[in-house]
This record gives C-alpha cells, structure tokens and sequence, in this order.
C-alpha cells in the first residue's frame, strides 16, 4: 500500500534501488507489460489527433509522458530475457528511441507532414520492440 512505500522511501536500513522503487518496478513482468500496452494504446491512438489539429505543444508533452516510462518498462522487459534476446531488445529499443527523438524534432519544429511520417516510425519501432 501507500503506507509501506512512505516508510519504505524514509528507512536508511534499505539499499538505494528498493527505497526509490526500482526493485520493486521491476520485480512484477506483468504489471510492466500493462504499463507498455497503455503506453503503445496512447501513443497509437492519442498523438494523431494531436499532430492532425496542429496541437504541437500537447503532442509534445504526450508523447514525452509516455516514453518517460517506457524507457524504464523496457529496460526492465529486456533484463527479464536471455543474454541473446536481450541484446536484441536492447538495440530494437535504441532504434525505438532514436525514432521518438526524430518525432519530437519534427512536433518542435511543428512541421505536420514531418511529423506525420515520423509517428508512423515511430509506431512501427515500438511495435517491433514490444514483439521482441
């Protein structure tokens, strides 16, 4: 509950990882895999209304609101894997992150078609590296 993480955060006898929560994040696959489904549904159905409209600034943040946990959830995905799988899923997420920062260029410089071609990337990177 809230509670044991409030005591949890404060107890100077727990190593660093497990007083901010890392241990336990990664701890629980399934609760991470949720986590990536939510964040691929919004960035699959949320930006390209967003781009559509011009809405550079909400675009923006969704996405970056997005990605934020999904650079944790997928590291965590990738270390739950065999060594060979892992790099795989590593290198499939670097190329994932590479086509988010090419999306986030084109919402900066509020350049629409850019912006459109590079979303569909970017959905293609993620679905790749969460079918890896």
């Amino acid at each position: 509950t809230g509670f044991d993480l409030i005591y949890e955060a404060r107890d100077l006898d727990l190593p660093q990882n497990e007083r901010d929560g890392m241990t336990q994040a990664r701890k629980d696959i399934e609760a991470t895999k949720k986590r990536v489904k939510e964040a691929e549904k919004r960035i699959d159905t949320g930006l390209d209304k967003f781009v559509a409209k011009g809405y550079w600034t909400e675009a923006r943040e969704e996405l970056r609101r997005q990605v934020g946990t999904l650079r944790f959830d997928l590291n965590a995905l990738a270390s739950a894997q065999v060594k060979d799988k892992k790099k795989e899923a590593l290198a499939l997420k670097t190329d994932f992150i590479k086509a988010v920062e090419n999306l986030d260029f084109s919402l900066r410089q509020k350049n629409g078609a850019a912006a459109t071609e590079r979303l569909a990337a970017t959905k293609v990177a993620l679905d790749k590296v969460i079918a890896a």
